[in-house]
Order: C-alpha cells, then structure tokens, then sequence
C-alpha cells in the first residue's frame, strides 16, 4: 500500500511539475471567494448534477425542452430519484421558470432522464429505479426476465422476503429463484448515490 502511495505521490508531483503548477495557481486565483463558498458543501451534488446535465446537453431537445429537462434534474434527490409530484413540478416551472407545460410532457422528458448512466437514475420509486436497470440490461436472459416480473408483479412480497410465495406463482425451484434473487440484489437502489462514490 505504501508503494502505491508514493508512486501516486509521485505521479502528482510530476503533474504540477510539467505544469509548474500555473494552471491550479490560475484557477485558484480566478473564482471569486463567493463562488468558492457555494461549491464547498454542494461539491458532491455538484458533480452528479453536471454529469446529468452534459448528458442533457448531447439529447435533440429545443431550448424550452432542455430548460424543464434542467429543472427536473434540479428536482432528484441524492439518490437520483423524483420524488416530487409531476403535477406540483407542472405549477413550480410556471412560477418559477414561466414555462407552461403538462404531466404529460414532464413525464415524456423524465423518460430521457431515465436514459442517463448512472442506471436507474430520474426514477419515481424504488420499483422504477429496478425495472429501468433490468431493461437496460445487455444480457436480456431468462434470469432478467423472471427478476423483471418479480419486480413488476411482486415487489411486495420480494420486499418481505416471502420468497417460498415468489417461488410458487413463478413455479420455479429454489435454485433458479436464489439466480433471480441475486440478480436483482446486484441492481443499485440508489444510482444518485454511486456518483459520490
């Protein structure tokens, strides 16, 4: 571990060697004192919000679709989730932002979002935030399938753990259902949450 250490010491002191240290020096010099203020607490939330809105910036949206877009990444908490009702977000843009817009279009706009990595992100609910990453999976088998309908039709007993009932209605033996179990224990509850990570 030390060794690491050092050559990672190492390999920073070459960086700002090479740079004679101007470029840090001159970022450090140009934010003014209340920029720096703002960036201290929201340093994690921050950079999980840029990410989101880099993204954003590669989507064919028009100007009025990107502005609602912004505001409903402004909107996730720090787990990634809208946890806010569409139609209260509907009268906050008016106010706030004097956009006119619909649940409809909102929820239409959330489904980009919901395009983003990390997977699972813009999702309502922890049953969302699962199904969105079981259908974003590559390998789309039979194991994906059956934990897709677990999370679909039995989210409620999968959170009991009556897994027995599980086994029952999907009539499969306790070796495939420990396969689907696992499956959906890999997924990531709180996508927000891998960013600060």
């Amino acid at each position: 571990k030390d060794d690491e250490q050092q050559r990672e010491d190492f390999a920073l002191t070459d960086y700002m060697d090479d740079d004679e240290g101007t470029s840090y020096k001159l970022k450090a010099n140009n934010t003014s004192p209340d920029e720096e203020r703002k960036e201290i607490p929201f340093s994690v939330g921050v950079s999980f919000q840029d990410m989101l809105e880099s993204q954003l910036g590669m989507k064919e949206l028009d100007d009025r679709q990107y502005q609602i877009a912004l505001y409903l990444i402004g909107n996730l908490d720090d787990d990634g989730y809208l946890r806010r009702d569409l139609g209260s977000i509907v009268d906050d843009i008016a106010f706030s932002q004097n956009i006119e817009t619909t649940e409809h279009e909102l929820s239409e706009l959330l489904k980009v979002i919901q395009e983003f990595e990390p997977s699972g992100i813009g999702a309502r609910d922890l049953q969302e935030c699962l199904l969105i990453q079981l259908k974003r999976k590559e390998v789309q088998n039979m194991i994906v399938e059956l934990a897709t309908e677990v999370v679909e039709k039995q989210m409620d007993e999968f959170s009991k753990k009556h897994y027995d009932k599980i086994a029952k209605k999907l009539e499969i033996d306790d070796e495939l259902l420990k396969e689907v179990i696992q499956e959906i224990l890999k997924l990531n509850p709180r996508p927000g949450n891998s960013m600060a990570d």
